[in-house]
């Protein structure tokens, strides 16, 4: 595993630095405060007579009345016009109302023409004078002046309206030619005058007012630029420091998600390297104890029996980044031969006089294995022999045994190799899961940090 990331070094902003600039801004501004205080105590000194002020705050009184007056006035004339404006509209929208009904006619000037002239018609058809072709436009005229004279019922009515609306606007304008803002403006000029002498009068302290006042702007603008300045430094501290917090900030979380994916990758070795060597356990051949186990017995239990020639180191030396294996140890079988013992000493059996055990003696020696061949029979689920007639059938099975595991081998093996090879990539996924979430909720916790201090922020400029 890879060594922790060094601690990285973050100069904190120096404090001593800032109010070494600050200190002979401070002394400037504490000069300007004092000589503004001169100049105001000068300026109250030099302050117009009583009178004089009295007098001129009294015009200058009369003089915003005035202004009031000339503004109400010009609203209500304002008004007034507004009025004759929409006044105006209205004529002439009825006026062409009035020309689109009787507009084409300029023989007849109101109904009683109309009926007048319908009346003489009448008169010319009773007569019977009229031809039958005079006749029948005397009737077609009729229609048309029937039909003229609903016109002019309904235009009546309008035409009195405007005469109406024509004599509201001559009233309206009599109210603008008395309300004639004149006076008003004579009097304003009247009063802006007597305050212009007032002023004439009192130039002299005016004129050294003017000069104090001046004097006091411009060390108002030398204050506000000693100001900026402080701003200005205190402004660039405050970004340093805020810049130096958020850096502090980012380490001590970067350090947390190192911590916590160390821990992460120290675990993740650990399990690796188990499974590593699950692999490599399984890449040796299967069932490689049962069959040494079967060939060792069988070496026992008959002795004509030869154990195969094997590869020792149990490995695919083709596959260059295996180690080779420690080779298993074989026990070489020549020499060894079955432990055969009394019957008495395998089975236990009661207290006999001397002369039946030694009549026992001759009868036919007893048969026993040892205890680790009798446990490694039970485990190969093998009959254990309890006689030597019994060998032969012990030994046909575990030949048998031996055949069976030796055809699964193989099978057994690939099976083994990619069932540990499983676990090992599923345990890399689930690792690489883990140092992706450790990530994203470091990421979660410097996003929320970040807005809970812009949260603060604001609500510290709102207060």
């Amino acid at each position: 595993m890879s060594g922790a990331r060094p601690r990285q070094h973050i100069k904190k902003p120096d404090v001593g630095v800032r109010d070494k600039k600050l200190e002979p801004l401070n002394v400037q501004l504490k000069k300007i405060d004092q000589e503004l205080a001169l100049i105001k105590q000068q300026i109250d000194n030099t302050d117009f007579s009583k009178d004089a002020k009295s007098s001129k705050e009294k015009l200058q009184g009369e003089l915003k009345e005035v202004i009031k007056t000339q503004s109400d006035l010009k609203s209500k004339r304002q008004q007034v016009h507004d009025k004759i404006k929409f006044l105006d509209a209205q004529i002439k929208r009825k006026s062409g109302e009035i020309s689109d009904l009787v507009g084409k006619n300029k023989k007849f000037q109101n109904v009683s023409q109309v009926k007048q002239r319908l009346a003489e018609i009448d008169e010319e058809i009773a007569s019977g004078e009229l031809s039958l072709v005079e006749e029948r436009l005397r009737v077609k005229e009729m229609q048309n002046l029937s039909k003229l004279s609903k016109d002019y019922q309904v235009v009546e009515p309008i035409r009195k309206s405007i005469e109406e609306e024509k004599q509201q606007i001559d009233a309206l304008k009599q109210e603008l030619t008395a309300s004639n803002p004149r006076e008003v403006a004579n009097k304003f000029e009247t009063i802006q005058g007597e305050i212009n002498n007032l002023n004439s009068k009192n130039q002299v302290v005016y004129d050294k007012r003017k000069v104090l006042i001046t004097k006091r702007s411009a060390l108002y603008s030398k204050r506000d630029e000693i100001y900026a300045q402080i701003r200005k430094i205190r402004g660039d501290f405050d970004n340093e420091f805020k810049s130096f917090k958020r850096k502090m900030d980012d380490e001590r979380l970067k350090r947390e998600e190192d911590e916590k994916l160390s821990k992460i990758l120290e675990d993740k070795e650990e399990k690796v390297g188990k499974l590593q060597e699950k692999l490599n356990h399984a890449k040796q051949p299967a069932f490689t104890f049962e069959l040494e186990s079967i060939e060792n017995i069988l070496t026992v239990l008959d002795p004509t029996y030869v154990k195969p020639v094997k590869n020792v180191l149990g490995i695919d030396f083709g596959n260059t980044s295996q180690q080779p294996a420690t080779p298993a140890k074989v026990v070489d079988s020549e020499g060894l031969v079955p432990i055969v013992k009394e019957r008495e000493g395998f089975f236990a059996a009661p207290t006999v006089s001397k002369s039946k055990k030694h009549k026992k003696k001759t009868q036919s020696t007893k048969f026993s294995l040892e205890p680790s061949m009798i446990a490694l029979l039970a485990e190969l689920d093998i009959r254990v022999p309890l006689s030597k007639e019994d060998v032969p059938a012990t030994v046909e099975q575990l030949k048998a045994k031996h055949e069976e595991l030796t055809g699964k081998q193989s099978d057994a093996t690939d099976k083994n190799i990619a069932e540990a090879e499983e676990q090992l990539k599923k345990l890399q996924l689930d690792y690489e899961a883990k140092e992706q979430k450790v990530k994203e909720e470091i990421e979660a916790k410097k996003l929320k940090e970040q807005k809970e201090k812009e949260e603060e922020v604001a609500a510290a400029t709102e207060a």
